[in-house]
């Protein structure tokens, strides 16, 4: 066996089930490929004449789809999900009619006061989703063949601006180039992503052979290293790594050291379960494995801390008719939310929780400043990221990118703002409005159907003038955010779109590959894993990309309808009250939010003991499954409670239950002395029993848009469902199905789970 089992503790999200694996073709790659050992491989994958399994993907991104061997691939265009709206319909920016970016920054972008996220999500989630960017999308400006601009489309600086022109001469201009195209068949000019789109680990690996080759040491299928276990160094005496961009800040290039570290260890343990292994084969290999992990922990973990569970539908197979291609609303737009994240200062800890000696670290200096990591190593900056909330993501950004400057004011510099709007007009992307229109969604009539804050609709009118005239950026960030997610419908929309095409569109999926034990595996590695096995770095909490102060509990491990929640001599714990198994417990000094995620449909019954607001200052996340039989039952206290249910969220004596995924909300246990109130708002059915006063029935008026519902409850296959139905069929059928998760360790145990410390639970 070339990987021996070993104990590993349970991740927090439930593993996905083995897909059908489409039968993969072969074909000739660019250069000379090796296969998986068959014991690790799908075995419905076909094999070829020397028993192995089918190539890797090539570094490029060419020949992923057979008939189709550009997609995805380097150098192709970006695609539109809204007709382009250039100024003259082909070449010139859009939005010639609209204020300058710069002006739109100032009146809606500027961050006046430090607003954290309100779902405690931490640093690491826009590190990651930075991550994530530089593997699937670049887009340089257009360049002649010496680097010189092709085209400038300077942003205009606002007469007397503080920052960009204190003088008041009116004629100061932010820099900006137009970027890379090529003209398409219809005469319309189409921006280029210069990187292969699919989640392929070319941020680590390259996505050009002579780039992959320059961060090899050919010897063991190991990276290229310096000393301290960094990255290695280019000609420019900065960080090398498969992304141009991993010096962009420090953060970004601690989170590309530690996938280095993790290909290397990868790759060195292959070795030692198999000495026979060439370089060439250790590289493919441990290639493969990293880039599985990588899809695994984005589907797993950051895509659900965005949106919530149960957003992305589940997989179905590889198909080859789906264009994985990076959309322009997504790279130029929707996937620039992160931008409102960042806070002005990194965090860096000690071992003990304590700001690390080097202390902590200014955004500002954390850009292209290779030295921090080089004297400070990372470790002590990813405890902080992991730590520290995040800011809201909205329209506000923060000083230190939005008046970045190169000097004392006036002197030169950048407003990331402006850039994106700016950026999204040089692309031509269509409005706010008629993007929705091409998405499916109807348009906006006022600017209180865009956002409730009634000082953002002012500003965003102040502006604009009219709802059809928005540019996307700056109206998909105002929209209020999804219940039990981060983002507004728009940009939901258009990134779960993305993220899809990305998987369903690409062979070498990880789900398509990996089958069994070894795809049980992948699917329990988490960001904290890689973390630990890759830096001194221990007791991470299981889901990095939430606060610590956050205790997440997943019912589908162990098949949980019923909980009570309870809080006694300081502890918070969470027990199923059928078989009394206590499923979570933490001393309330250290929790802040309890969250509960039900994937599989069902009705869950949660029951209050000893629960007081100050308690859970977060309040309680419940997050179901989304089946048509959902609901969330609230049984009443000893004591006269006070229930009321407004728009996904009940408040049970005055503690805050928010709820996505419930199709009812019953309320039981009550008597005459409790007080149960319904809002007019609320449109699912509310049922209340075993009170003198019974509201059987409540029928709200039609709730706010939703994305279209993904059908999320494929069945599971293989040995897996076998046990399913069996332990079905032993269960009430009131508790409509909800099954436990079968976890197994697996050949990949050494590979993938290198004894990582004890986790907060």
């Amino acid at each position: 066996m070339l990987f021996p089992k070993s104990h590993r503790r349970q991740a927090s999200h439930k593993a996905s089930h083995s897909s059908a694996i489409e039968h993969l073709e072969y074909r000739q790659l660019l250069s000379a490929m090796n296969s998986l050992p068959t014991e690790m491989a799908d075995t419905n994958v076909p094999q070829t004449e020397s028993g192995t399994t089918p190539e890797y993907a090539s570094i490029d991104g060419t020949g992923n789809n057979v008939d189709n061997p550009e997609y995805g691939s380097t150098d192709t265009e970006l695609l539109r999900l809204a007709d382009a709206d250039y100024g003259d319909g082909q070449y010139t920016p859009a939005g010639e009619d609209r204020p300058s970016a710069r002006e739109i920054s100032n009146v809606i972008a500027a961050a006046d006061t430090s607003q954290t996220n309100d779902r405690y999500l931490t640093d690491i989630f826009w590190v990651w989703g930075q991550f994530i960017d530089h593997d699937i999308t670049l887009t340089e400006s257009a360049h002649d063949e010496f680097g010189n601009p092709l085209q400038s489309y300077p942003i205009e600086v606002p007469t007397g601006d503080i920052y960009f022109d204190p003088d008041g001469s009116g004629d100061d201009v932010i820099d900006l180039n137009r970027s890379n195209y090529e003209v398409d068949e219809n005469g319309v000019r189409q921006q280029i992503n210069q990187i292969t789109a699919f989640i392929d680990g070319s941020v680590i690996y390259g996505s050009d052979a002579e780039l992959a080759a320059s961060l090899r040491t050919f010897q063991g299928g190991l990276l290229a290293t310096s000393d301290g276990n960094l990255l290695p160094y280019g000609d420019d005496g900065f960080f090398l790594a498969g992304d141009i961009r991993a010096n962009e800040n420090a953060a970004l290039t601690s989170m590309q050291t530690i996938w280095m570290r993790e290909h290397n260890r990868v790759a060195t343990e292959l070795a030692l379960e198999d000495p026979s292994l060439t370089d060439e084969q250790l590289y493919q290999q441990a290639r493969q494995i990293v880039s599985a992990e990588i899809q695994a922990i984005t589907f797993n973990e950051f895509l659900p801390a965005l949106f919530g569970s149960n957003i992305i539908s589940s997989y179905q197979g590889y198909d080859s008719t789906v264009d994985p291609s990076i959309a322009n609303e997504f790279s130029t737009a929707a996937y620039r939310f992160g931008h409102t994240m960042l806070s002005s200062e990194l965090l860096r800890l000690d071992e003990n929780g304590n700001t690390a000696d080097e202390g902590n670290l200014a955004l500002l200096d954390a850009f292209f400043n290779p030295s921090e990591v080089e004297n400070n190593g990372v470790d002590s900056l990813l405890r902080g990221l992991t730590v520290n909330l995040a800011q809201e993501i909205d329209n506000q950004v923060v000083d230190d990118v939005r008046n970045f400057l190169f000097g004392p004011p006036g002197s030169g510099g950048f407003d990331l703002a402006s850039l994106n709007i700016q950026r999204g007009r040089d692309h031509g992307l269509s409005d706010y409005n008629s993007t929705r229109v091409a998405l499916g969604l109807n348009a906006v009539e006022n600017f209180s159907d865009i956002t409730s804050d009634p000082d953002v609709a002012a500003r965003l009118e102040q502006l604009y003038g009219t709802v059809d005239n928005i540019d996307l950026w700056v109206g998909g960030l105002a929209e209020d955010h999804m219940p039990g997610s981060s983002m507004g419908v728009t940009f939901s929309m258009i990134i779960i779109d993305q993220f899809q095409r990305l998987r369903d569109g690409d062979r070498f999926w990880y789900e398509n590959v990996f089958s069994g034990e070894a795809l049980n595996e992948i699917n329990n590695t988490t960001l904290a894993d890689v973390i630990e096995r890759n830096s001194d770095v221990s007791g991470l909490q299981e889901n990095v990309f939430f606060a610590p102060t956050v205790m997440q509990i997943d019912l589908a491990e162990t098949g949980t309808t019923n909980v009570t929640i309870s809080a006694k001599k300081g502890i918070l714990q969470v027990v199923d009250q059928r078989t009394k198994q206590v499923l979570g417990s933490q001393p309330l000094d250290n929790v802040e939010r309890l969250m509960l995620t039900s994937p599989s449909p069902g009705s869950l019954h949660i029951n209050f003991k000893g629960i007081k607001p100050a308690d859970l200052p977060g309040g309680l996340i419940v997050e179901a499954g989304k089946g048509r039989d959902d609901a969330l039952v609230i049984h009443g206290t000893q004591q006269s409670d006070t229930i009321v249910v407004n728009e996904n969220v009940v408040e049970v004596n005055n503690l805050p239950v928010d709820f996505t995924g419930v199709e009812r909300i019953v309320i039981q246990h009550t008597d005459a002395n409790d007080t149960v109130s319904v809002a007019d708002d609320v449109d699912i059915d509310v049922n209340v029993l075993d009170m003198v006063r019974r509201d059987s029935r409540h029928d709200g008026p039609p709730g706010r848009e939703q994305p279209p519902h993904q059908n999320n409850h494929r069945p599971s296959q293989g040995p897996d469902r076998q046990r399913a139905n069996e332990r079905d069929a032993g269960k009430d059928r009131d508790d409509f199905g909800m099954l436990d998760a079968v976890f197994a360790s697996s050949d990949l145990g050494k590979v993938l789970d290198m004894s990582p410390g004890k986790r907060r639970r």
